[in-house]
């Protein structure tokens, strides 16, 4: 796997965390509190759009890698549409979770394509 995949996958997998744990983190530790500040959200989304920025270049072209930046791209939308449009809680955790499992998905197709054709010598 790339790493810079790995780390999209990672990240996104942070972002899941930090939507749906975070809640539960806070009620067993207030002192956690400061996690819910927005800026948290808007950094992580911003990280996950620099690491996609790096692996962009070293995705296929054509309808394959045309498909993986649509998803990739809808991710980040949603990632940024949930820190940045507060309408509910509800709503910034299923948009944030949608984004981050379609961005992670990105990666994965990325990284499945790279592996294609590949012959394995056993």
């Amino acid at each position: 796997m790339r790493t810079q995949d790995a780390a999209g996958i990672g990240l996104s997998g942070l972002c899941l965390v930090h939507c749906l744990g975070l809640p539960l983190l806070i009620s067993l530790s207030p002192a956690l509190m400061w996690m819910e500040n927005e800026f948290i959200h808007i950094g992580l989304a911003s990280l996950a759009l620099l690491v996609w920025l790096t692996v962009l270049p070293k995705w296929p072209s054509g309808p394959a890698g045309l498909a993986m930046k649509a998803v990739a791209i809808t991710g980040l939308a949603l990632l940024f549409l949930g820190a940045l449009w507060e309408v509910s809680e509800t709503f910034e955790k299923v948009v944030t979770s949608i984004g981050a499992i379609a961005l992670a998905s990105a990666h994965l197709m990325a990284w499945k394509g790279s592996h294609k054709g590949s012959v394995s010598h056993s």
